[in-house]
This record gives structure tokens, sequence and C-alpha cells, in this order.
């Protein structure tokens, strides 16, 4: 998979001396290029409390920038908010990418779909 040409505006960003611009200039490009969001493609409730989250036929985009811990590769929204790392747990196995949630995200796990997961980061589809 080629990367996209970021889509932003240079506008005079980049012809003043403007640091607030460039840092606005530079997040954007990290956006824009890297990040992904995806729908999980399934997923499951354990002890009806704990979630499993399965993207398939995904990878993660790992040759570029080396990090310590794979979970710094995504993040996981439920809601539209943001779940702390320190919920779960991210494994690659095959082409599939699995996330384990080891604490309890919601109230009433038997109500959440799918849909309602948002998992941004760097991820590719395999092809």
């Amino acid at each position: 998979m080629a990367r996209r040409t970021p889509n932003i505006v240079l506008d005079t960003t980049l012809k003043q001396r403007d640091r607030l611009g460039f840092k606005d200039f530079v997040l954007k490009v990290n956006t824009d290029t890297f990040i992904f969001s995806f729908a999980p493609d399934e997923i499951e409730v354990n002890d009806d409390i704990y979630f499993k989250l399965y993207l398939r036929n995904k990878r993660l985009v790992i040759d570029i920038l080396v990090v310590d811990d794979i979970t710094d590769y995504i993040d996981i929204y439920l809601y539209g908010v943001k779940q702390p790392q320190n919920r779960y747990s991210v494994s690659q196995v095959g082409n599939d990418i699995i996330v384990d949630f080891t604490a309890d995200i919601t109230r009433l796990p038997k109500e959440v779909s799918a849909s309602d997961f948002e998992i941004k980061g760097k991820i590719a589809e395999v092809v």
C-alpha cells in the first residue's frame, strides 16, 4: 500500500516565521499521513465484561517507526471517548489485529456493537 499524499493547504504557514502555524502544519501532516481509522470487523464479550476486538486482514505499519510497545501504534475509542492504553493489550496474529480489554469499560456491554468502537492508528490493509 503506497502512502497517500497529505491533503493540506499550505497558505502562508511556511512563508512566515510563525511557530504556532508551523506546529499546526506538522501536526496536520502527521495526522493526515500516518493515522487510519477502522471499525472492528468482529467483537466478543468475555465473562460479560471484557471486550475482544478483531480487525481482519489488517496489519500494523511498524517498519517506519519502532517503539517499545505495540499498543503505541493504535488508539481505541468507544462512543468517541479515547480509552487509556492500560485498559487493553494488542497482538497481531497472522493477518489479524486482536485487541483484548483487561478492564471493564462500559456499564452495559451487551448493548455495545462493533460500530460503537473506532480504532485509529498505523494500520494498513493486507493485500
